[in-house]
């Protein structure tokens, strides 16, 4: 079972600054018919009215939050609601432009007979993924990744993928990683200039995959893998690890067992890592939320969230944790990671 954490989540810092490695333990967060709800895994419960603002439920609103960030982002498939971020420990908002226009919708995207395909469903229908800093937004849709500054009214094109990729987004220490689904090809964009400050390139002979899970910090990055067929690994494959910042060559990719006194946290739109701890997260374990489909004798169909942790050396033997998070209709959308920002989580 995991435990409260020692260590606290250290500040951020932007522009290429260094951040601490957090122990802080995230949160499993999920909509339903009830509002939005986060199980804390620090204090093994349910947060409630005294830890979390009230999010009311909203038929057709995605909510998707940043883990690091701590800010949820609200959109709408139907567009009949404004695109916005909202703090659930704070309650604050901030509105947002409504969401951009893909290249791939614009114009026709190639694609080449011998490119490994993807063949997984997207997590959204429009490969939606996105990611905070302290300088603004990035959002990826379809083929194309757009960056709106914070009180900004536009969003501006930083990064276009290879043969209509979907991609995920995630920030960490100063830096976007975009990594693109279908070829594996990582791009670290620098959020200060917006410009690239190097890529990885995908591992060798890495083939068709079903899913693929990026983790980045500030030093290095993890990159675990499911290959296409592999029906004895449960969440991934293969774990890559590429150091990206003071090195002295172009980082790649190389197979890794051992992560150091770190474990991996990943869900559909995002990874990250935390300093393991005898009260916390185990070192060298990848965690991943389970959702677990359940058929009433009405018919009703509900799922029900917990945890699953594998070790980066036996990834295909998966523990549980056996949270209590209830049952919730899966119309409401995925769960998420995040990490409190504010004591209301800490308590």
């Amino acid at each position: 079972m995991l435990a409260p954490p020692v260590l606290e989540m250290s500040m951020e810092t932007e522009h290429g600054g260094h951040e601490e490695e957090s122990a802080m333990l995230p949160c499993v967060a999920f909509a339903s018919e009830h509002g939005y709800k986060f199980f804390s895994l620090a204090h093994m419960r349910m947060l409630n009215s005294a830890d979390v603002r009230p999010m009311p439920p909203v038929l057709g609103r995605r909510l998707v939050p940043s883990p690091y960030g701590g800010m949820v982002l609200a959109t709408d498939v139907c567009y009949r609601h404004p695109c916005h971020l909202v703090d659930p420990f704070t309650g604050s908002r901030a509105p947002l432009p409504d969401l951009p226009i893909p290249f791939s919708e614009k114009e026709p995207v190639g694609c080449l007979s011998d490119e490994p395909r993807l063949r997984c469903a997207r997590v959204t229908d429009d490969g939606l993924a996105w990611d905070w800093s302290r300088r603004g937004v990035m959002v990826a849709r379809g083929d194309t990744a757009f960056f709106c500054e914070h009180g900004g009214e536009r969003w501006m094109p930083v990064h276009q993928s290879k043969l209509g990729s979907p991609m995920t987004v995630n920030y960490r220490g100063g830096l976007f990683f975009v990594l693109e689904l279908r070829t594996l090809k990582t791009t670290i964009i620098d959020v200060g200039t917006l410009q690239a400050r190097t890529k990885i390139p995908a591992p060798p002979g890495f083939g068709d995959v079903d899913y693929s899970y990026l983790a980045p910090s500030t030093d290095d990055a993890i990159l675990l893998v499911h290959r296409a067929g592999d029906s004895d690994s449960v969440v991934f494959t293969k774990a890559y690890r590429a150091r990206h910042r003071d090195s002295q060559r172009p980082p790649r990719w190389r197979p890794v067992l051992d992560i150091g006194d770190r474990a991996v946290f990943v869900d559909g739109a995002h990874g990250f890592t935390v300093t393991a701890d005898p009260t916390g997260a185990k070192a060298n374990r990848v965690y991943v939320i389970l959702a677990h489909q359940l058929t009433h004798p009405c018919g009703r169909l509900a799922v029900a969230y917990d945890v699953g942790f594998t070790d980066l050396t036996r990834p295909e033997r998966m523990g549980r944790l056996n949270l209590n998070t209830g049952e919730v209709e899966p119309m409401w959308g995925r769960p998420h990671w995040i990490i409190p920002r504010n004591e209301s989580g800490r308590r």
